[in-house]
């Protein structure tokens, strides 16, 4: 392995929490992230839950059908991970995903995101015991977020729950073997997130 392939490998696992497990903050810090943006790799925007950011490119927004069968399955969850589909993109080649889901449960948050966020977290650990979920705290472009990390011999999936005007979840799921042609896109797209002051 050459001494750039390690580099990269590096920042990839400090960017993406595939490090040691981080704990909830006590008081509140969060890390500040920055992720480079690529303009080339972005494409759609989506505003939701008073954010706005900027999709993958090449990934397209599923059809009314398909949105409609993941909520029809997301209602069967009546977990604290309870969550309602809102939009759901697809790399147009097929594989990698995104599915963006808002948290219909999940009331009055301003002082109990923390908590409220971590029982998410063992929630989401309990429904995946066979796969090693990595979990960071951190602040994208002052939006305060929750990163929740797991790789499976197949699939990559990344979970971002973002405390906004009400909770946000972006899932990004993709094969191991399209994940080095996809990270720099997800970078792009999560640096993408703003908030929207009206």
């Amino acid at each position: 392995m050459n001494r750039a392939l390690i580099l990269i490998s590096a920042v990839l696992v400090a960017a993406f929490g595939c490090g040691p497990a981080q704990k909830a903050p006590d008081q509140g810090v969060f890390e500040p992230l920055e992720f480079r943006i690529d303009s080339l790799r972005l494409g759609d925007t989506l505003a939701v839950g008073g954010l706005r950011m900027s999709v993958p490119k090449h990934w397209l927004a599923v059809d009314s059908g398909t949105l409609a069968k993941l909520s029809s399955v997301a209602q069967r969850d009546t977990s604290k991970l309870a969550l309602q589909p809102f939009m759901a993109y697809k790399h147009e080649q097929g594989g990698p995903m995104l599915l963006v889901s808002k948290f219909p449960r999940a009331v009055a948050l301003d002082a109990q995101f923390i908590p409220w966020a971590g029982e998410v977290t063992r929630v989401y650990r309990e429904q995946r015991p066979d796969v090693l979920v990595q979990e960071q705290w951190m602040s994208l472009s002052g939006v305060e977020a929750l990163q929740l990390y797991s790789r499976s011999p197949q699939l990559v999936h990344l979970k971002i729950i973002l405390h906004a005007d009400e909770p946000v979840g972006l899932d990004f799921t993709v094969p191991l073997d399209k994940w080095e042609d996809e990270v720099h896109s997800i970078e792009s797209s999560l640096g993408s997130i703003r908030k929207v002051y009206q």
